[in-house]
């Protein structure tokens, strides 16, 4: 059943401090684990920034889950959901870890749609990171002595540099974007309409004036 009156009023069955309606001309920030991420959402129209808790749904198998969503309204109850990470540093023992949180947490956003009575029509995830070692770590250009070590790294530069990630709960593949945040400052992204709209209509881009720590 869908919950009734508009969209910020069915928001009030979440935890106030866990979802807040912003408007086109407002800025989300997103903060966690040191790493800071402001996005400017004058490019969209309205945006639902969720805190997602992997505890808020505990009969779910996998405890892993992604920090932020940020849903954009497509019109009338179809939004996009756009996924963010937030993690100090990008590393080859951590990516796998990475990965799930973004699966599971459109695991939880697909359930928080149909409690709100939204359609969720596209996904883009996002990793925001401090430093980068998956692409910088010197340990990258030796060969590991363990061939299936060898196989770990590869696969996870390789999904790492890629720019999509699979998604088994939605069936396919979806874009995954890096966002570098410096350490002594946020990722400054802006909210930008697609020049030819695929899944998603919006797209979360880094401003140039936000650049990667060294590893």
């Amino acid at each position: 059943m869908k919950l009734p009156g508009l969209l910020g009023e069915r928001l009030r069955v979440l935890h106030a401090e866990r979802a807040r309606l912003h408007g086109a001309s407002e800025t989300a920030v997103l903060e966690d684990a040191d790493v800071r991420v402001e996005c400017d959402l004058a490019g969209s129209t309205m945006c639902v920034r969720l805190r997602l808790v992997p505890e808020d749904i505990q009969f779910l198998r996998n405890g892993h889950c992604a920090d932020f969503a940020l849903l954009l309204a497509r019109g009338g109850d179809a939004f996009e959901a756009h996924v963010v990470e937030l993690t100090r540093t990008a590393a080859r023992e951590k990516w796998d870890t990475v990965r799930q949180q973004h699966e599971w947490a459109i695991v939880r956003l697909l359930a928080i749609a149909g409690v709100l009575g939204i359609e969720i029509e596209g996904v883009v995830a996002y990793t925001a990171y401090n430093r980068d070692k998956l692409t910088r770590d010197p340990a990258l250009l030796k060969v590991p002595v363990d061939p299936e070590n060898t196989r770990r790294w590869a696969e996870a530069r390789r999904t790492w540099e890629s720019g999509r990630l699979r998604m088994d709960v939605l069936g396919r593949d979806v874009e995954h974007r890096r966002l570098p945040a410096r350490e002594d400052g946020p990722a400054v992204v802006a909210c930008r309409r697609r020049a030819s709209p695929g899944d998603t209509v919006w797209v979360l881009e880094t401003s140039e004036s936000s650049s990667p720590a060294s590893g």
